[in-house]
């Protein structure tokens, strides 16, 4: 029987994104969205919270639960990773799997073939690439006409294929991180 991922994200739409890919991807699990609280997002507010997250989320736990964080890992925009840093540190004294999104969980977006043929693209590896983000906001706007804050980001995770991997190391090394975990069991087919 599959068990849950507890996911600690800076926002409750990575989780959304994971949701999808992971059920595209054959998985059946349950991910529970884990968030500091706060009216923000964002990578700088998990890090300040980070060692209480993870442990109050270990507190609910079973068998055969997982507890992941997973952030962007910004590189272009914090060359220093302060952050990601420590919430790396955190992450290797509780023993919890840290993933990081590089640069932003929108590269993985860009890298599959369903998102990419709805915006008229085609898919690649934008994990090295500087604010993946903003690029998939401009291409909403080209070929959309939606913006990617305000309700775009549901339009493209409802596109997922969910082949990103094929394109993306980061997202490919999260989903092998994934296939041996003890929260996941492939779907019967």
């Amino acid at each position: 029987m599959s068990g849950k991922i507890y996911l600690i994200v800076e926002d409750e739409t990575d989780a959304d994104a994971v949701r999808a890919l992971l059920k595209r991807k054959g998985f059946s699990v349950s991910v529970v969205p884990i968030r500091a609280p706060g009216k923000t997002g964002g990578v700088s507010r998990v890090s300040s919270q980070i060692d209480k997250l993870i442990t109050d989320t270990k507190k609910r736990l079973s068998a055969n639960d997982c507890l992941v964080v997973l952030c962007d890992a910004d590189v272009h925009t914090d060359p220093q990773q302060t952050h990601q840093k420590k919430i790396a540190a955190a992450c290797k004294k509780h023993k919890v799997k840290y993933i990081p999104a590089h640069d932003s969980v929108e590269s993985w977006f860009l890298a599959d073939s369903g998102v990419c043929e709805w915006l008229g693209k085609k898919p690649k590896n934008w994990d090295e690439q500087a604010k993946p983000k903003e690029e998939l906001d401009r291409w909403l706007k080209d070929n959309k006409k939606s913006r990617y804050e305000s309700g775009g980001r549901q339009q493209v995770i409802q596109r997922l294929k969910g082949d990103g991997d094929i394109h993306s190391p980061s997202l490919r090394a999260a989903l092998k991180h994934l296939d041996s975990a003890p929260c996941v069991r492939p779907s019967p087919t």
